[in-house]
């Protein structure tokens, strides 16, 4: 092992660089999911238990009957309420909810002051402070909307305000969390439960709970007991478990990410198992004489093979250890820079090393070490003494035989047939359960990895080939025709370095790919379920003020404005629900909409959104007729409509223009929906909207303070994240790219070992050391080049078929082709072919021809 110091590094970078990816991925998958379940569960603080209502929702009375059980430390109602503050005259529509009874329950990041204790008593957010122009121990003034039944008014009630003097006594830092609507102002939860009984007409409904156990209790007694209180309406879980839930109901299944980072470490071992056969290779072949002499005097084969074994022990466990170490290091690096970048997604820096971090990289580095040198091991027995103690010159190779290329046929065909099925399941299986995903994800995953196999193996058919072909623009020069003769004349070995690159190419293109089609279905998916962007309502009307300087925000390009009403919506059983319904007043949907259809009402036609029709009842095709309290001289004007439940997000149902003025005098508009541009940031513009209604609200009288709400903030959110995890993904994948370099390097040095002799002979008749250093170049490019273009046909097909295979059951995932992404992957195998041709050359260039030329 000390002779052969400098090939051994070589062949150490190779194992260390595979096992720090297994363990760059196992970090990096225990990241992701914390990361995930940091932004899903923060929202509970330190919870021990979340108890969600699936009914009509709990009571005062049964908060404090949860309470009362043993081993109950508090209980925190999420409940939520919309209320619009004013200070002076500045005002702005928030979203009240309580502070937590207890500190491990309180989900608000205090900046400053304290959190309220009693009524009249406030928190806002930064932002909102800001804004209002308040600070710690100003006064503000909170309004809250609520329904008043009155049988002699037109419309069976009359609306009413419940207004309150706070104190401001705290300033909260704004969430991180973007998943999830938190509140911006924080009240004394006895206030926030009056409150809440105002606007639910009697009892208010708590639906979801934080817990915190007593010191000492048992947390799977305490469930059973709150389980037990209220059945099967009530779901008692632990923080954890609900983040799981709601990260599945989210991205369609939890474990997804960790599979499929899994499969990419599982498949890239293959990248570092070729590469160190292939420098196991180059040492059987520089120590050939000195093995045939050890068999001279008196060594045997199984003597040899150990020797050769043990090398590779040592120097795999060596070479994993440091790759884990290497692996840690950058991820820990990569989670710092993360975590100070002030993404609105909070990332975790803290480096959690576990047993299987450590163990798995490491016998999965000392095993494919072994099993790689297996090969190379048994090379070193099989030559004769007397035979290997001769002068040695690589000759041809013999091309690879009919049974090879059937195994090759069959591989590909049930590769990709597999690939086929699991699409096709997807697509045609109407349930969307968690099982049939995985189901169609393991045959997604097996017809991959053998279809991979099938390319690896055939690649000694198309690899020559394909050199040959490309070749045809170095022929020009001697250099280059000698290049491709000698890139092909051991094809086997050829074939087995482009391998290496291309798995390192079809991985990376894969993610690529994958990531933009599973953008493009994403947004697809999320302009159904979101497409409006930025929507501004209050409760009466909106002033022509109001909407101008909303649509001279910069980033906000189109709108329209809504009249809506309450109208009560009878099916054909007489059971009737209480709706908001609004059409266009003023402007063209079409401008504004994601995606129209999601939200384009027709004549007669009702557009429901899917949560509305949930909690109302609504089925898609039912006929409603629709009465509202203001029309004609029997008190009633109807009208008889057929609802359409679509993807759309909210609480307001939308008619054409000419079915609402059936219903009488429209009303003036009180929502405004608007566009935000694609290139603009959509958190800064709905801040921005936020802070110039504030600032009209002071400046002009009577304004109604307007509820804002964005949902392209959610959208975007999604979407960071999404490419958030593919960067890191992409970044860890590169690894391969670098392992493959090393192997090109490898296979370029045994060439050189093979043709010393030949290289000599060159030398004496003429060739020149940069025409030398020029042939090694373009044999280093050629190969590089056959594998990267290999390795991207392949990964284009993956990654669709992945894609479709995740994201099938809610859109039909386009073909797309990352371009730009192939361009810079095919420029970098192409620098990597040429780089690792510059050892091998210098080696070749500094052998005299005299020397080269002589016979040991």
């Amino acid at each position: 092992m000390r002779a052969s110091a400098g090939r051994l590094v070589a062949a150490g970078i190779a194992i260390m660089l595979g096992t720090a990816f297994v363990a760059a991925s196992l970090l990096a998958t225990a990241t992701m999911e914390r990361t995930t379940y940091n932004s899903v569960s923060s929202a509970y603080a330190d919870a021990d238990l979340v108890v969600v209502d699936t009914g009509g929702g709990r009571s005062d009375a049964d908060l404090a009957e949860i309470r009362g059980l043993d081993g109950v430390g508090a209980v925190h109602s999420m409940a939520m309420l919309g209320a619009e503050v004013s200070a002076e005259n500045r005002s702005e529509f928030v979203t009240l909810g309580s502070a937590a009874p207890s500190p491990s329950l309180e989900a608000a990041d205090l900046a400053e002051g304290q959190v309220p204790t009693a009524a009249g008593q406030v928190a806002l957010t930064g932002a909102v402070a800001e804004r209002l122009q308040v600070g710690l121990g100003d006064e503000i003034t909170s309004s809250v909307e609520y329904w008043s039944e009155d049988p002699e008014a037109a419309d069976g009630g009359t609306s009413q305000s419940e207004t309150a003097t706070l104190e401001v006594v705290g300033l909260l830092n704004e969430p991180d969390a973007f998943l999830f609507n938190r509140a911006s102002a924080l009240l004394q939860a006895d206030q926030l439960s009056e409150l809440l009984a105002l606007a639910w007409e009697g009892e208010p409904a708590h639906y979801e709970m934080s817990l915190a156990l007593a010191d000492g209790a048992d947390l799977e007694t305490v469930r059973a007991d709150v389980d037990g209180l209220f059945g099967d309406s009530v779901q008692v879980r632990t923080v954890q478990e609900q983040a799981e839930l709601t990260t599945a109901q989210l991205t369609g299944n939890e474990q997804i990410m960790t599979v499929l980072l899994l499969a990419f470490a599982t498949v890239a071992l293959a990248v570092a198992a070729l590469v160190i056969t292939n420098t196991f290779q180059v040492l059987i072949a520089q120590r050939t004489r000195t093995l045939a002499l050890l068999r001279c005097v008196g060594a045997a084969k199984a003597q040899v093979r150990r020797s050769v074994l043990l090398e590779a022990a040592i120097l795999g466990l060596i070479a994993s250890v440091a790759g884990i170490a290497l692996g840690s290091a950058i991820v820990a690096v990569g989670l710092t820079v993360l975590a100070n970048l002030n993404l609105e997604v909070p990332i975790d820096a803290e480096l959690v090393i576990t047993p299987s971090v450590v163990l798995a990289p490491l016998l999965t580095g000392l095993g494919v070490t072994m099993l790689a040198a297996l090969v190379p091991a048994r090379m070193a027995t099989r030559v004769a003494p007397l035979a290997a103690l001769r002068p040695l010159e690589g000759g041809a190779t013999r091309s690879a035989g009919r049974v090879r290329a059937v195994l090759t046929g069959l591989l590909l065909v049930g590769g990709f047939g597999l690939l086929g099925a699991a699409v096709l399941i997807v697509r045609t299986v109407e349930s969307e359960s968690d099982s049939t995903v995985l189901i169609a994800l393991a045959i997604g995953l097996l017809g991959g990895i053998v279809s991979l196999v099938g390319l690896l193996v055939g690649s000694v058919f198309v690899v020559p080939r394909l050199i040959r072909l490309v070749g045809r623009l170095a022929e020009r020069s001697v250099a280059g025709k000698i290049a491709i003769a000698n890139s092909v004349r051991n094809p086997k070995r050829t074939a087995s370095t482009a391998s290496a690159l291309l798995i390192g190419v079809a991985l990376v293109t894969m993610m690529s790919t994958g990531a933009m089609s599973a953008r493009e279905t994403l947004t697809s998916e999320l302009d159904s379920r979101f497409p409006v962007d930025l929507s501004v309502a209050t409760p009466d009307s909106l002033s022509d003020v109001q909407t101008s300087a909303v649509g001279e925000v910069p980033g906000v390009t189109d709108s329209v404005l809504l009249a809506q009403t309450e109208v009560d919506a009878t099916d054909s059983s007489g059971q009737t629900s209480w709706l908001t319904v609004a059409a266009v007043s003023e402007g063209d949907l079409t401008d504004v909409l994601r995606d129209a259809a999601a939200a384009q009402p027709a004549a007669g036609t009702l557009v429901v959104p899917g949560e509305m029709a949930g909690w109302q009842g609504i089925d898609d095709g039912q006929e409603l007729t629709l009465t509202r309290g203001d029309g004609d001289s029997d008190g009633n004007t109807s009208v008889t409509v057929t609802a359409q439940v679509t993807t759309l997000d909210g609480m307001v149902a939308l008619l054409d223009p000419a079915t609402l003025a059936e219903l009488g005098e429209v009303p003036a508009a009180s929502m405004m929906w608007a566009r935000v541009a694609d290139d603009a940031n959509e958190r800064d513009v709905v801040r921005t909207v936020q802070s110039t209604l504030t600032d009209l609200s002071e400046t002009v009288d009577g304004l109604q303070a307007p509820e804002i709400s964005g949902a392209a903030v959610e959208r975007a959110g999604y979407a960071q994240v999404v490419d958030t995890l593919l960067a890191v993904v992409v970044g860890l994948l590169g690894v391969s790219v670098v392992i493959a370099l090393v192997g090109v390097a490898n296979t370029l040095s045994l060439s050189v070992i093979e043709r010393r002799r030949e290289s000599a002979m060159l030398r004496a008749l003429g060739l020149t050391k940069a025409q030398l250093r020029g042939m090694l170049a373009v044999e280093g490019v050629l190969i590089a080049g056959a594998g990267a273009v290999i390795g991207a046909v392949a990964g284009l097909v993956y990654g669709w078929a992945g894609s479709s295979v995740l994201l099938g059951s809610l859109a039909d995932v386009p073909f797309q082709v990352p371009w730009r992404d192939l361009a810079l992957v095919a420029g970098v195998a192409l620098v990597a072919g040429l780089l690792a041709s510059v050892l091998p050359a210098r080696s070749a260039v500094r052998t005299s021809p005299v020397a080269a030329l002589g016979v040991d």
